[in-house]
């Protein structure tokens, strides 16, 4: 197994995921400097996911006949020139399109990285590499709340996002010279994707992913405005918090592949859904700082096991003709419900009520989520 790709899949699936996450710790300054309330700023993840899911959708049904390496590059491009434009940026509409713009750029990204994947790596080794693959989505979490908090004492912020332009339009050029093309297995069809529809663990698996989103990425989203407005935390101390919560997240995405080839996708998924619950739950009702810590560390930790799973799941649930697409879907209902629409209803509810009772409500719904497996089964074998 060569290890030399998958260095450049990791660092390129870092800067794309960083170049969302990037946006959570600095959406209290944002919300301040534009005078938004909760709900305005939650609604910017919003524009940034309906960007983000149409683009999946787009790239799920066209990457095999443009090619998966050209989209993976000009996903990249396209992101680095969303970055450019944001520094004229300066009023609340404005910030929409460019969230917009960033999600279009960057969820074209998955669903063509995916069959690269599963092209370069042999079956038997796609919990272990997508688990690896996955870490870097969990490195991002942990590690860019740490910088921005370190970059802004020397940088205001729209520079700190120009430097992540930079790296994202160079990275690139490694990506290009190792990766291999998947062979084209068909050509654009019309209505293929609503063939996929008809799929019983399209479905299925979507809810799922929808689930496991909202999370970790939707929920991480509005983290910031929770411990800060809410809480009460001094903003270095929350950015920190968070940080230092996501720690584990690389260790137990590669353990969460391990754990995939040894006792299967449901099972796995199943754990992470529930203990997510029942994490949120706790973070919602912690009554001291020490107890906050120790929910988010928890919630950090058993939310991200959920995602080597998934994604070694979907090469498994479709053959090579439909993974693309497949990707595309469920991805799409992931970004545009658990990312997009989370942030701005528990924005909504802080606005009227407060953070501690939509993460509490949600924190609920997540627990039941597990329950929805029992549908899987009947159209898909843990062993592929």
């Amino acid at each position: 197994m060569n290890p030399l790709p998958l260095v450049f899949f990791w660092s390129l699936w870092f800067l794309n995921f960083s170049s969302r996450t990037v946006f959570s710790p600095l959406l209290p300054l944002i919300e301040e400097n534009l005078g938004l309330s909760h709900g305005q700023a939650g609604g910017l993840f919003t524009s940034l996911s309906i960007g983000y899911g149409l683009s999946l959708l787009i790239a799920g049904r066209f990457s095999s006949v443009w090619g998966c390496k050209r989209v993976v590059v000009g996903s990249c491009i396209g992101i680095g020139f969303v970055f450019v434009l944001l520094q004229w940026a300066d009023r609340y509409l404005a910030f929409h399109a460019v969230f917009f713009l960033l999600g279009l750029a960057a969820g074209s990204f998955s669903p063509a990285m995916i069959p690269i994947i599963s092209e370069t790596y042999a079956s038997r080794h796609w919990g272990k590499v997508l688990g690896i693959y996955d870490s870097a989505a969990s490195s991002s979490v942990f590690a860019v709340p740490l910088l921005v908090t370190f970059g802004l004492h020397f940088l205001p912020w729209r520079i700190l996002v120009l430097v992540l332009a930079m790296a994202v339009f160079l990275l690139p050029i490694g990506f290009w010279k190792t990766a291999i093309e998947p062979k084209p297995t068909v050509s654009f069809q019309r209505g293929h994707t609503f063939d996929l529809l008809k799929k019983r663990s399209v479905w299925v698996m979507a809810l799922l992913w929808v689930a496991a989103s909202a999370s970790y990425s939707g929920l991480f989203s509005i983290l910031p405005l929770f411990l800060i407005k809410e809480r009460g935390l001094p903003f270095d101390y929350a950015n920190t918090l968070i940080g230092i919560s996501r720690a584990s997240g690389l260790f137990v995405s590669i353990a969460s592949g391990f754990l995939v080839d040894r006792y299967g996708y449901s099972r796995v998924m199943a754990f992470s859904l529930l203990s997510t619950g029942l994490s949120t739950i706790g973070l919602a009702l912690a009554p001291n700082p020490a107890i906050l810590m120790i929910a988010l560390i928890l919630q950090a930790t058993v939310s991200n096991v959920f995602f080597p799973a998934g994604l070694a799941a979907i090469p498994h649930l479709n053959p090579p003709s439909d993974r693309s697409a497949a990707t595309g879907l469920i991805f799409f209902f992931a970004a545009t419900l658990g990312n997009g629409i989370l942030p701005l209803l528990l924005g909504i509810t802080a606005d009227y009520l407060s953070f501690q009772i939509g993460i509490l409500g949600f924190g609920i719904l997540i627990s039941l989520s597990p329950l929805i497996l029992r549908f899987l089964h009947k159209t898909w074998s843990p062993t592929g």
